[in-house]
């Protein structure tokens, strides 16, 4: 695939918004609904109407390995929390699944990254890992890491493995890169689960009775590196890994990627899987960590950082409309934010501080319709990202 530059129009629509309307030029109303959280990640809205959150957890004071150029500790501390979307009140749901962190602070933490409800009310979630598996079976001994899990709400909440995406990226390799699993985001669809693994860098398939198959690799990309990086051959063999997913009007899936080095700006792309291939839907990002689809049909693109090499760490929303313009609803303000939610009203649910421990937050986005400008949040950007996924190419 070739590095396109920019492909849609930009374009800033004036107007009244209605209450089930994607955000337009208006008064943007940006509310906290949850502070405090332990590296919140993805999240789903459930059939109540709630909002169903993953936390990566704090990590704990188990056994230590090295992802990348970081040190990461084992302990119980990933969780599932559900937040009333009226009242901001927070509970949590299950607090004891896997997790790895810095110590003491916490941050960085792979755990649970993602949530779904498939159409009967189930719900599924998937657990990263950021190595090999080997290190998940022979070091940490922990074999939820890397998996697909059924999440059952009745009663007492629980929790079952589903399926080994780690393992098979072990057995399978679908980019044929050396063996790194991180599974970081999933869909369900008509009974089968869809699942990005951002360090194996493949799109997943897992049927109901949980077999697995590879139905999509992302490819190395060749690009220009900054001028900024001496002794960088020209072009460079640049490996963007998959992460957030959405299924589109279309019933297609939406992948977006996050750059890999030299992190050039506009090199990252939303793409859409038609069944058999992988296919460019837009370009021009920089380091896409989740999308989703708005009621009128727009697609909600949410960027990680903007700029990893030149300092700047501030995050991204975009719109981009059913006939392809493009409009910024954020353009700083967002501290390394992780995940997106959209609501049957319009409001966006966006998690911000995504990647440290006990400082995550949940916001709430709304427009009031009678204004014309666009108001920015502003929020200090904390730390870097280090997305465990492949080391030679996503590790800073």
């Amino acid at each position: 695939m070739s590095n396109k530059k920019l492909t849609l129009t930009l374009a800033l629509t004036v107007g009244f918004v209605s209450s089930a309307a994607p955000i337009l030029a208006a008064n943007i109303s940006t509310t906290v609904l949850a502070n405090g959280l332990n590296n919140p990640r993805g999240m789903t809205l459930g059939p109540d109407g709630q909002l169903y959150i993953t936390q990566a957890g704090r990590g704990g004071n188990g056994t230590c390995i090295t992802t990348g150029q970081s040190q990461v500790c084992y302990g119980p501390t990933s969780a599932i929390a559900r937040l009333n979307t009226t009242t901001g009140a927070t509970e949590v749901l299950i607090d004891n699944l896997p997790s790895l962190a810095q110590q003491p602070s916490g941050n960085e933490g792979t755990g649970l990254q993602d949530l779904y409800f498939d159409q009967s009310g189930q719900l599924f979630g998937i657990i990263g890992l950021g190595n090999h598996p080997d290190v998940r079976d022979n070091t940490l001994g922990v074999p939820a890491f890397g998996q697909a899990i059924a999440i059952n709400l009745s009663g007492t909440p629980s929790w079952s493995l589903k399926a080994d995406l780690a393992n098979f990226e072990r057995d399978n390799n679908p980019d044929r890169d050396e063996v790194d699993s991180n599974p970081y985001s999933l869909v369900v669809q008509n009974g089968v689960i869809y699942a990005t693994d951002a360090g194996g860098n493949s799109l997943l398939r897992v049927d109901g009775n949980g077999a697995i198959t590879a139905i999509a690799a992302f490819p190395v990309r060749s690009v220009t590196p900054p001028p900024f990086i001496p002794n960088l051959p020209n072009p460079f063999p640049m490996q963007a890994v998959p992460t957030g997913m959405a299924i589109g009007p279309d019933n297609q899936l939406y992948i977006g990627q996050l750059t890999g080095f030299p992190f050039p700006v506009g090199g990252a792309n939303v793409y859409r899987f038609n069944g058999t291939n992988l296919e460019e839907f837009a370009t021009g990002f920089t380091n896409i960590i989740d999308l989703a689809f708005a009621p009128d049909g727009s697609l909600y693109v949410l960027e990680y950082a903007s700029n990893f090499l030149a300092g700047d760490f501030s995050g991204q929303l975009w719109r981009i409309a059913p006939n392809g313009t493009r409009q910024s609803i954020l353009d700083e303000g967002l501290s390394f934010p992780t995940g997106l939610a959209i609501g049957d009203d319009g409001a966006i649910y966006v998690a911000n501080q995504g990647f440290v421990g006990g400082q995550g937050q949940i916001l709430k986005i709304t427009s009031t319709p009678e204004m014309t400008s666009v108001i920015a949040l502003g929020v200090t950007a904390l730390m870097g990202l280090r997305l465990r996924s492949k080391k030679k190419s996503t590790s800073l």
